[in-house]
């Protein structure tokens, strides 16, 4: 077989067993977004147990994050190491014995470590998933897939609120942190009997027994084998596992604009998860009326997940991530400076959450379809990383701005205007896409 593998496979029509595995990481996402918010929806029982201050908790969350941003950063070089399968099995089986280890907690500090634990594992499925889903894709549905892969993630918060609310009262908060441990193990044997490594890896980092390995793929996906694997790239073999090469000359550029897109992104984004349900209150929702417009809007942003999907080939990733970030922008100054009634609010809510996480849909997107293939797990990872690192500030600084006098529509205002530094960001990188000839395929 002459034909580069790769580009097989992402020219082809997809076959069933590439939806197998795409399904996978999908159904690995769902549950993530249940990891993610176990000790979020569990966290008023906990702390009234162990009579813990409110700050304590937030020591714990930030933690969780703190330990997503590690996860991330270091899920490239592990992978370059085991593979992008063993990574996505590590992560889980840590993220699987912390949820474990959580049902049996008997202090803060415990629990505050296990946080830590299952965030790391997070960070690096983050990256992990993303990569086999944008492998196994072909060209035409790769943007599809992953924005449903996206989507996943904000059903599992959604299921992890409903399974909660069913499990607290009768059986109590550790119960919680048990599902997960037995989902999250389902899913390992699941992973073990049916995911298949990165072509990708296999071709670059050429592991033990890997031409077997790609014969599986290829005439699993009925394919022609190879007689013998292609050399591995020059450019691979030189600068492997090397967080440096990001900032080489031919992707120095687009490192600093999608680090630059993906931080300032999640400044805005997390700042607004945070602060949305305060103004929705403001405008007159009870606690727990702003909850139930939480799932509308969980509504409104697995549709962003997926319009993005469908509509990114036609008009470009990176324009359409620059849309999206200027709508955000423009409807962020309306939300909160507008005084309107419940219904309005609420509406304006769902739309600028669609805006936000299609904006996020759209750095990843971007991220996958620019970074070379021997690059893309440190792309996608780095990516991530700066991402954290905003998603802490952001709600710190959003704090310090509505708590000052500037008032609540300055502090909108302010934020609205950052989402000009992305949008910028991702024109500067599609009129040098216009100019560039695509990567090769390894």
């Amino acid at each position: 077989m002459s034909a580069n593998p790769l580009d097989v496979i992402a020219k082809m029509p997809m076959r069933f067993r590439q939806y197998v595995i795409i399904g996978l990481c999908c159904l690995i996402n769902v549950t993530e977004g249940y990891d993610m918010m176990s000790a979020a929806y569990t966290a008023p029982l906990f702390t009234a147990e162990w009579g813990v201050p409110r700050t304590a908790l937030g020591i714990l969350f930030s933690m969780g994050s703190l330990g997503l941003a590690i996860g991330a950063f270091g899920a490239a070089p592990i992978a370059e190491r085991i593979g992008r399968r063993g990574v996505t099995f590590l992560a889980l089986a840590g993220i699987t014995l912390s949820h474990a280890a959580s049902a049996v907690a008997n202090s803060m500090e415990m629990l505050t470590f296990l946080k830590f634990l299952m965030g790391i594992g997070l960070g690096m499925l983050v990256v992990s998933l993303n990569v086999l889903v944008s492998e196994y894709a072909n060209d035409d549905r790769r943007n599809l897939m992953l924005s449903i892969l996206h989507t996943g993630f904000s059903i599992g918060m959604t299921l992890s609120g409903a399974i909660t609310g069913l499990l607290l009262e009768p059986y109590g908060w550790r119960s919680v942190f048990v599902v997960g441990a037995g989902i999250n193990v389902t899913l390992l044997v699941i992973l073990v009997l049916f995911m298949w490594e990165s072509p990708t890896y296999l071709l670059t980092a050429q592991p033990k027994n890997a031409l077997p390995r790609m014969n599986r793929i290829m005439t699993g996906l009925g394919h022609q084998p190879l007689d013998r694997l292609p050399p591995p790239p020059e450019r691979a073999r030189k600068q492997q596992n090397r967080a440096v090469a990001l900032l080489s000359g031919d992707v120095r550029r687009l490192s600093i604009l999608m680090w630059t897109a993906s931080f300032i992104y999640a400044v805005v984004g997390y700042f607004l998860l945070n602060w949305k349900p305060t103004v929705l209150v403001e405008a007159g929702l009870t606690p727990t009326e702003a909850s139930y417009a939480g799932v509308l809007q969980g509504v409104a942003g697995s549709l962003g997940h997926l319009v993005f999907g469908i509509f990114a080939k036609r008009v470009g990733e990176e324009r359409l991530t620059a849309i999206f970030f200027i709508v955000m922008g423009g409807v962020l100054v309306v939300f909160g400076g507008i005084q309107a009634s419940v219904p309005v609010m609420i509406g304006l809510a769902c739309t600028l959450t669609f805006f936000t996480v299609g904006s996020y849909t759209g750095v990843f997107l971007t991220t996958i379809a620019h970074y070379p293939p021997h690059l893309r797990t440190f792309g996608v990872g780095f990516v991530v990383g700066f991402g954290r690192a905003g998603a802490v500030l952001g709600p710190f600084i959003g704090g310090l701005l509505l708590d000052a006098d500037i008032g609540r529509v300055a502090a909108f205002a302010f934020f609205a205007v950052m989402c000009v530094v992305p949008a910028v960001a991702m024109l500067v990188l599609g009129r040098k896409a216009d100019a560039t000839p695509a990567p090769a395929s390894v």
